[in-house]
């Protein structure tokens, strides 16, 4: 089978090479990168653009178009799939995608031609599990304050939890969302001692309780949990997943993780929350916007740590995606199926 690989900035067309190249089912291979992404200060908008606006937000021009039209494999990155690419290429039977949202790619589409796409869900879940601990130490135990007091001269004391600092060991960690990342958490949380509350209505009980877990309600798991994780998702016009409702469910000492989207937390019910201390404290990797204004209101709040979407942000995230990817594709063309695929 030809194989055509689309890189950019992040996952460059020659990690693909490395990798895709020499796999056995390859017959004639090409790649190049994606021109959207040649400036890495105009990234983060070109991906914003990319997730609110899914395949058409950027159209593949006609160079685009004519390196893809032989080919019967796609291995992309960040790089839009509209319904254009599937007219142009009529001998295209698989999609390999090396990210977890597949925002990007026209599923309708690659259904009424046939094509199947298989993601990655599992490519930077190591890295963002990793991550949501950190922001959970960094947090509560005020590890940026003190960095932030001592370059600005100050030797603090005393902080917002000073009466209340929690230690991982024996508290409840509420995870919601038990797909790769929040497995990942959970697995990790166990190793330090916490007890793991899990709420995830797409997982049955069982394998939350086989993972050492223990399935609650979303409810339930609020009132509980000194900490709270998300590592779900919701589809366009859900609710978020933590509103001003379920900020006033949880604990007064407790403290909120969001590594995941921006879209799960309503950020002025979360403003609220701390300011007038409905919780503890929060920890924030993903925004509505970003760039962050400097004007944003909870930059001026001292019980929040925030940082600016480096979750997934690893060199290991990103190379190991084509060998993952290939992992996947060598499975569904001896077995018939994989884990990630999407008919």
């Amino acid at each position: 089978m030809k194989a055509v690989a689309v890189g950019d900035l992040l996952l460059p067309a020659s990690v693909f090479d490395e990798t895709i190249r020499s796999a056995s089912w390859v017959t004639a291979y090409d790649s190049f990168d994606w021109d959207v992404t040649k400036k890495r200060d105009e990234l983060r908008n070109v991906v914003r653009r990319m997730e609110t606006g899914g395949s058409r937000a950027f159209l593949p021009t006609q160079e685009e178009l004519e390196r893809l039209k032989d080919a019967e494999v796609i291995l992309s990155h960040l790089f839009t799939i509209p319904r254009e690419v599937f007219e142009a290429a009529p001998k295209l039977r698989y999609i390999l995608s090396a990210r977890g949202g597949v925002e990007n790619i026209d599923l309708k589409a690659a259904h009424e031609h046939g094509v199947s796409v298989i993601h990655c869900p599992a490519h930077n879940a190591i890295a963002v599990a990793e991550y949501a601990i950190g922001l959970m130490i960094a947090e509560s135990r005020n590890i940026a304050r003190a960095d932030r007091g001592l370059r600005s001269g100050t030797w603090i004391e005393k902080y917002p939890d000073s009466a209340a600092i929690p230690e991982l060991r024996g508290s409840n960690v509420g995870i919601i969302g038990f797909g790769t990342i929040g497995r990942l958490v959970a697995e990790r949380l166990q190793v330090f001692g916490a007890k793991i509350l899990v709420s995830d209505p797409f997982v049955p009980a069982e394998a939350v309780t086989a993972a050492g877990c223990e399935p609650v309600s979303k409810e339930e798991l609020l009132r509980r949990s000194d900490f709270v994780t998300l590592h779900g998702r919701i589809g366009a016009g859900d609710p978020p997943i933590i509103g001003e409702q379920e900020l006033r469910e949880m604990k007064p000492t407790a403290v909120l993780v969001n590594t995941a989207r921006a879209v799960l937390v309503d950020m002025e019910a979360l403003y609220t929350a701390l300011k007038e201390h409905w919780i503890m404290g929060a920890a924030v990797d993903v925004f509505p916007m970003e760039p962050l204004p400097k004007d944003y209101k909870l930059l001026t709040l001292d019980n929040i740590t925030l940082t600016n979407h480096r979750g997934g942000d690893t060199i290991n995230s990103y190379i190991k995606a084509p060998e993952l990817l290939l992992q996947q594709f060598d499975e569904l063309l001896t077995t018939g199926t994989t884990r990630c695929l999407i008919q």
